[in-house]
């Protein structure tokens, strides 16, 4: 059984994730780190056996409050690693997506999954542009996203 950490925002980039994953997600030792942790509360989290809430400043879109928002989770990503000792990274966003691929990608070394969102039928996401270098794999719910990200994509059909 692999362990699997799923970061996300709370709401519909979790529900695309845990959509996603589907039964799978059961055969899994997986935990979420998480933002939005209120909205969480009320989500029924099948097969995730812990949740981690993660500290963030995006709300706040000047560069410094990304800056800030980065520098936080870093360390707390760093020590949720640790800790868990994850097998694989699985994002579908949002900015949190993108310390926790940068830790994995630095200091881990663990296959991470970004799945785009199914909102993004034209051009990648801000968050996909970024994390696009340090996944090992991603996984577009429309063709034609797969000429924005090169080889590393795969388009399996609709993942939800």
């Amino acid at each position: 059984m692999a362990k699997v950490c799923l970061v996300s925002s709370a709401g519909g980039h979790l529900a695309e994730v845990l959509g996603a994953l589907g039964e799978a997600a059961g055969e899994h030792d997986c935990f979420v780190c998480v933002t939005g942790f209120e909205n969480v509360r009320r989500m029924r989290l099948t097969g995730v056996r812990r949740v981690y809430c993660m500290p963030v400043f995006w709300r706040y879109q000047e560069p410094f409050g990304v800056l800030v928002s980065l520098l936080v989770s870093l360390p707390v990503f760093v020590w949720i690693f640790l800790k868990e000792r994850p097998d694989a990274l699985v994002s579908a966003g949002a900015e949190i997506a993108i310390p926790a691929f940068l830790v994995n990608r630095l200091l881990f070394r663990k296959p991470a999954l970004y799945i785009e969102s199914i909102t993004r039928l034209h051009a990648p996401s801000a968050t996909g542009r970024w994390v696009a270098r340090l996944a090992t794999r991603i996984f577009v719910q429309w063709p034609r996203l797969l000429e924005f990200y090169g080889p590393k994509a795969e388009y399996p059909g609709g993942l939800l």
